[in-house]
């Protein structure tokens, strides 16, 4: 019986392979907390998605739907038997896309800490609708087996000097103030990443003025 079980389980949690895609983000943060989004999406050849979930159209509506948030330009292309869909976007506060209804977004916040410099903080983690497959250690070995290919990469640059990030230190270049966390897809699934990242604040009267009349 635990045999059949077993492999229904199996059945189930390759058929939820059809949503499987890649995923990668670069931010530009500007000293204001606006900035500018890129971001692709890539669907294996055979992906069983419905376009109402994913498409060029519903990501960029999805988008264009939340105020202060803008797409600038979007396109649909193929490379490697892999369609990715590219969108560009401009934010005036980068806690604005808390506001866009997806998971690969996450939940992002900007605060000020005890030195008064400010912190990027973000959660990122992608719930399985298929079947729970972290019950187990054979379902956790399938879900790294099927998923840990699918790779998800987040690059922020940001406007002043980067001071620390939990990121690896390869990824971490405090001469371009950037910073790049990269993960697969098995390790988002029903569990939590956290991106943190801390930078000077920006000095001067314009900084001061924009904080006071941003919205």
């Amino acid at each position: 019986m635990k045999k059949y079980l077993l492999l229904f389980s199996v059945v189930l949690f390759a058929l939820g392979l059809g949503g499987c895609i890649e995923y990668r983000e670069e931010i530009t943060l500007n000293d204001d907390a606006s900035g500018t989004l890129m971001f692709e999406i890539g669907l294996p050849e055979h992906t069983s998605i419905d376009e109402e979930e994913i498409s060029e159209l519903s990501i960029v509506s999805l988008c264009d739907s939340v105020e202060g948030v803008n797409v600038t330009g979007s396109s649909t292309f193929m490379v490697d038997n892999i369609t990715w869909i590219h969108v560009d976007a401009e934010f005036e506060d980068i806690t604005f896309l808390n506001e866009i209804r997806n998971e690969w977004f996450g939940r992002i916040s900007l605060q000020e800490d005890e030195n008064g410099d400010l912190v990027y903080h973000r959660v990122i983690t992608m719930s399985d609708t298929a079947v729970d497959v972290s019950q187990s250690k054979f379902g956790s070995m399938l879900k790294y087996a099927f998923l840990g290919q699918y790779p998800w990469i987040y690059t922020v640059h940001f406007p002043t000097e980067l001071l620390s990030s939990n990121a690896p230190l390869m990824r971490t270049d405090t001469i371009s103030n950037t910073v790049i966390w990269e993960y697969n897809l098995a390790s988002l699934i029903n569990e939590e990443k956290v991106m943190d990242a801390r930078y000077r604040r920006p000095a001067g009267i314009r900084h001061f003025l924009k904080k006071i009349f941003k919205r």
